[in-house]
């Protein structure tokens, strides 16, 4: 064997020895740890004799020590051998590993030990030599397949992570949506009796009435209602249905936003005026031109006006404003009453979510129309989004539409 400079204190125990080399800091940093100074020696002269001498050798004679430096990560790959004093490398290496450490380890080891050998592959080795036949060729073959080895399983275990990472999301998703079905059959059964028993109680007073006009009369126009009622939550129920499986078509022309905007007026206003609720709007002098389904883009803003009906309480006001920027249009719905939590603002346009999902309240609904609403909007190239500072300070909905206007 050559000889060494006398080596010098850097690294684990103040007995590190580096090879010298001109190119210190792009050197892969190798450690011994091997309590015999001769196979320190040896190691070196091996590294050394390596083409362009590439490695850094530090050398640590202490168990302790070597294993701290795996788990800390200190160097780039490790080279262990089996004997140190009263213990052995294999110990160290399953220490590490019942520790969750790991790193690129090759174990130096005595003459053709085979089940040592294996045994040390088992406990986390990525390689072995035999120190009798080591030469500067087999060594940096061993480091470089090492570190690449180390390089390849840290790459999966990422890859392993994200997928495990996105199949949790996933899962957690599928429980949502699961949760939330749950809940629409709930509501669904709930929203459904609710018209039934006046449709009920109206009939047996019917069969009462005898020759009354008047008592027939306002039966009739009861069950109308209820009726009506049933009549929307199928047809909602439907148009979501045609939507999610794509049969839904729009049949575009020419419009006047005020004109949409009268219609949506009209058809919430039974459900305004049963709420107690003011409506003020505010629209542009000039008339705001789209081109889109007049029936559909109706629903979009009869939708927003009937859900603040449902959430704003009596004495409440509703103020919906337009306004024209950029070749597009923003119809703002803005209530005051119940409110939102700030996150669940992106969430209430997924279908049968609810700010209040408390089946107490009379008119909580199906979870659906915010979900038209915001499916239609984007069937017509546009977005809708909500906002609230949170429960008891109002809401706002958005919804924006391209207009027949060229962007400026």
């Amino acid at each position: 064997m050559g000889t060494t400079d006398k080596p010098a204190e850097c690294g684990c125990d103040g007995n590190a020895h580096p090879v010298p080399s001109p190119a210190a800091a792009a050197l892969v940093r190798v450690l011994l740890i091997d309590d015999d100074e001769d196979d320190y020696f040896l190691t070196s002269d091996r590294l050394a004799d390596v083409p362009g001498r590439p490695y850094r050798l530090e050398w640590t004679a202490k168990y302790d020590e070597g294993l701290e430096a795996i788990c800390a990560g200190a160097r780039d790959v490790y080279l262990l051998d089996y004997r140190l004093g009263e213990r052995t490398g294999i110990d160290l290496l399953r220490e590490a590993k019942a520790r969750g450490c790991s790193g690129p380890v090759i174990l130096l080891t005595g003459q053709g030990q085979s089940r040592t050998d294996l045994e040390a592959l088992d406990a986390g080795a990525d390689d072995y030599l035999e120190k009798s036949g080591l030469t500067a060729e087999l060594l940096d073959r061993a480091i470089r397949y090492a570190l690449a080895q180390h390089r390849a399983e840290a790459e999966l275990e990422g890859k392993v992570a994200a997928r495990t990472e996105e199949l949790a999301r996933a899962n957690e998703a599928l429980r949502e949506a699961d949760r939330r079905k749950d809940e629409f059959l709930a509501t669904l059964a709930h929203e459904l009796r609710n018209p039934l028993a006046p449709i009920r109680n109206s009939l047996e007073i019917l069969s009462l009435a005898g020759d009354s006009p008047e008592a027939v009369r306002a039966q009739r126009e009861r069950i109308e209602r209820q009726v009506g009622h049933l009549q929307r939550l199928i047809e909602d129920l439907l148009d979501v249905s045609r939507i999610t499986t794509g049969k839904m078509r729009l049949q575009p022309e020419p419009l006047v936003l005020c004109d949409v905007l009268d219609v949506a007026l009209e058809a919430s206003k039974p459900a305004l005026e049963r709420a107690g609720v003011a409506v003020e709007v505010r629209a542009p002098d000039a008339p705001v031109r789209l081109v889109g389904d007049r029936v559909r883009l109706a629903q979009v803003f009869t939708n927003l006006l009937v859900n603040a009906a449902k959430f704003t309480e009596a004495g409440g006001r509703v103020v919906v404003t337009a306004s024209v920027a950029g070749g597009t249009v923003s119809v703002t719905v803005s209530v005051t009453g119940v409110g939102f939590a700030p996150e669940l603002g992106p969430k209430l346009f997924d279908l049968f979510t609810q700010a209040d999902r408390s089946l107490n309240r009379s008119q909580s609904g199906l979870g659906i129309g915010l979900a038209l609403v915001r499916r239609l909007a984007e069937m017509h190239g546009g977005t809708a989004s909500a906002a609230s500072a949170g429960p008891g300070t109002g809401a706002t909905f958005t919804v924006t539409v391209p207009t027949a206007e060229p962007r400026e």
